[in-house]
Formats: C-alpha cells, structure tokens, sequence
C-alpha cells in the first residue's frame, strides 16, 4: 500500500508540473509525517546535507563547465570538421560525420544536453545546407547525443558511483565499450536510411596537406580525452580533480590557442554552467531524504519479495527492471531516476549476482534511451529548440533509432563482460 501511494503521489507532483526535487522532498516529508510525526523532520536536514557533501559530486559543475566553454570556445567545430574528414565522403556522410563527432564530443563533456546544443547546432546547420531535410538532422542530432554521458567522463556516472559507493573510475571504463557499441549502432540505421532516401554523398576528402591542417588544428581538442581519463587511470588525479583540469584546459584552448573565448563571455558561461549546476544539486538535496525514507521503510525489501515473486530467473528480472527502467524515462528526468531507483534496484541486482559496475552501465544506457522518448525527453526539447522542428515530427521520425539502442541495451545487459572486461583488466575490484 505504502509503495503503490508513493508511486501515485509521484505520478501526480509530475502531470502536474511539479519539479522533480520538490516532488522528491514533497513525498519524503509527507511519508515522515505520517509514519513518525514531526519527529524525523530534524533527520531530512542531516540528509539533504549529507546527500550533497559527497566529494566525488565536485566533478559535477566543473564538466558542466568544461561543456559550456568547448561550445564557446571553438572547439566543436574542430571537432566536427575532423568527423567530416574521416566519414563525410560516403552516403549519408554527415550523417555519420554528425554520430562520430558526438562520440568525440562524448569523450570531454560528459552531458548529454551540452553535445544537443553545442555540436547538434553545428551539425544541423552543416546537413541542411548539405541538402539534408531538418528532420532528419534534428532526429540523428538528437539520438546520437545520447552517447555522450555514456563514453567516459559521465556525470550520470560521476552521480551513481556517488550514491552508491562505485568507484567512477571503474564505471568510466565500463562505458567506453557500450559507448562506443551505440555509435557503431547508430551509423548502421545511417547507412540503412541513406540508401532507401538516396541522401547526398559527402564531398572528396580533401588533398593531404589541408587535412593535416585540420587534423593539428583540432589536435589540441581531441587531447582532451587522453588527458582526462589517463590522468585517472593513471592514478594522477581522482574523476573530481580530472572534472578541474578540463575545465582548466578548455578555458586555455578556447582564450589562449583558438582565440574564440573572450573574457567578457566569461560570466555568461559561468551564470549558465552555475545554473544547471544548481538544477542537478537540487535534486539530488531532495532525493537524500526521499532515499532514506524508502529505506527506512524497508521499501527495497519489499520490491526484491515482489519481482522474486514473479520470477527468480536473473534474466526475467533484469527484463523486468529494464522494462521498468525504461518506462520510467518517458516520464522522469535521468539524474532523478539514477536517485529514485538505485536504493531500490541495486539489492534486487545484488541479490541475483549482477555488479554495480555493470548495473551502473544499465541503468545510464536506460536514461540515455529516455533523453530521446517522449513525452519527457530532454534532447527532444534542446534539439527541437535548435533545429526549429516541431517536437512531433522529430519524434516519429527516430524509432528506428531507439530500436538499434534499445538492441545495444539488451546486448550489453545480457553480456556483462562487454561492461566488465575492461575495468576488471585495468586492475578495478569488481563484486563477483
């Protein structure tokens, strides 16, 4: 009864318009109230603050950062253009130019949204002007953004290794391969359309020494990634400390070696890095209680009895929370679903034996899916903002995609090595 009123509460904070972390707090002082009083009121203080003082949750508003000032700083173009010279000659070349760019892209924001609006208002532009119709390039901008928290550094990881005591250098490299498995994805359903559609092939590629020039011109930005994670694995600096010195390193390129950041966009950038930053904390603040409640209230223990009861079999359950994974996508924003499901779902998956690690992979593959599924789907809405094209139109035309995602999803589910392999071989503890 207790799980089936939290569920309704939720949906209905939610249809009508409700924040997500007022929801969140909303729900967790109602079940206090009416489980103790006003007794447990002085414990929600001690967990919002114990929610958002986890060291590892630092990274977050610096790869916000490091996101806004590649946008700003001229290195999405860079980017691209190197994507152009490597896949752009074929059918549909800058369709495939607009997946691998964003796996590029993937390797130095971490942010889903800021691969949208950055490098997808780049990529739109070059397409249509190419001959591409709108909604089709708002539709690949927006389901190939969602590679972008996937490829390493994550902030979706960053929050769940928090909140979960996973190390994030341990879910950074189990990304790398499922990351890389859905661009690989993606460029077949480009290749498919491309063909049917008869889209335009890509220009020549050009003569050598203009490539070269493309390729040091952009050399510096493609650095990143090496830098990031090899400072990581390399047990220089901690995921939070790597957060810093991309944001360092981008303000750098973009003011001092591109010379397109200016220093009076500066508070623009910091306004808009601190506003999405706030956003994120919020709900996590309001999550930290809501949390505990459904701990305290043995809610997790209840779910285990009741999927155990449909099925003790470990790939009906994992079907099932995808299942429920995804569903939930449609309606919440990802860093809410990370916190609402994970106290929750994580002692159903450590009961029949899957990793952290590898449910971690899962769980962010599953929101990515949501970032492009109506009627929540936040990149619909940035790209849709981008591109001028209506919302419904992006949304008929990207099921092929969502269905090649979804098959990489169920791959990377049911083949745990695909996630583990790389983690377990650099040396990370991982739960057998």
């Amino acid at each position: 009864m207790l799980i089936a009123s939290i569920l309704i509460a939720l949906c209905v904070f939610i249809l009508f318009g409700v924040p997500i972390g007022v929801a969140l707090g909303s729900v967790a002082i109602g079940i206090m109230w009416v489980t103790a009083g006003t007794d447990l009121f002085v414990i929600m203080i001690q967990r919002i603050y114990a929610g958002t003082t986890s060291f590892p949750l630092l990274a977050i508003p610096f790869f916000i950062l490091s996101g806004n000032l590649m946008n700003t700083g001229g290195m999405t173009e860079r980017i691209f253009a190197v994507a152009h010279m490597i896949v752009g000659r074929i059918r549909g070349g800058l369709g495939h130019v607009n997946v691998l760019a964003s796996m590029l892209f993937a390797g130095m924001s971490g942010s889903a949204v800021a691969d949208a609006a950055g490098l997808g208002l780049v990529e739109i532009k070059a397409m249509r002007q190419a001959g591409y119709t709108p909604r089709f390039a708002a539709t690949l901008t927006a389901v190939s953004s969602t590679i972008g928290p996937v490829i390493p550094p994550s902030i979706p990881f960053v929050i769940y290794g928090s909140l979960a005591n996973v190390s994030v250098g341990a879910l950074f490299l189990a990304g790398i391969v499922p990351g890389v498995l859905m661009g690989i994805s993606l460029m077949v359903i480009v290749a498919i359309v491309a063909k049917r559609q008869n889209l335009p092939m890509g220009e020549a590629r050009p003569p050598v020494r203009i490539a070269l020039r493309i390729l040091g011109d952009a050399l510096p930005a493609l650095a990143m990634p090496p830098l990031i994670l090899g400072g990581i694995f390399g047990g220089i600096v901690t995921p939070t400390e790597a957060a810093v010195v991309a944001a360092g390193y981008a303000f750098l390129l973009g003011k001092f070696f591109y010379r397109v950041l200016s220093f009076a966009e500066l508070p623009s950038i910091l306004w808009e890095s601190g506003r999405q930053t706030a956003q994120v904390m919020f709900i996590i603040a309001a999550s930290a209680p809501f949390a505990w409640v459904l701990i305290q209230q043995e809610i997790p223990n209840a779910v285990i009895a009741n999927l155990f009861n449909l099925s003790r079999e470990p790939w009906v359950v994992l079907l099932i929370v995808n299942v429920v994974l995804f569903v939930l996508g449609m309606f919440i924003e990802g860093v809410a679903i990370i916190i609402i499901a994970f106290p929750v779902l994580l002692p159903v998956m450590m009961q029949i034996g899957v990793d952290p690690v590898h449910f971690g992979v899962i769980m962010v593959l599953n929101i990515m899916i949501g970032l492009v599924t109506p009627p929540v789907g936040l990149c619909l809405y940035v790209v849709s903002e981008v591109s001028k094209v209506p919302i419904g139109e992006i949304a008929a035309e990207m099921w092929p995609y969502v269905v090649a995602l979804i098959a990489v999803l169920m791959v990377v589910t049911y083949v745990p090595a695909l996630s583990l392999w790389l983690p377990h071989a650099l040396g990370y503890g991982l739960v057998r």
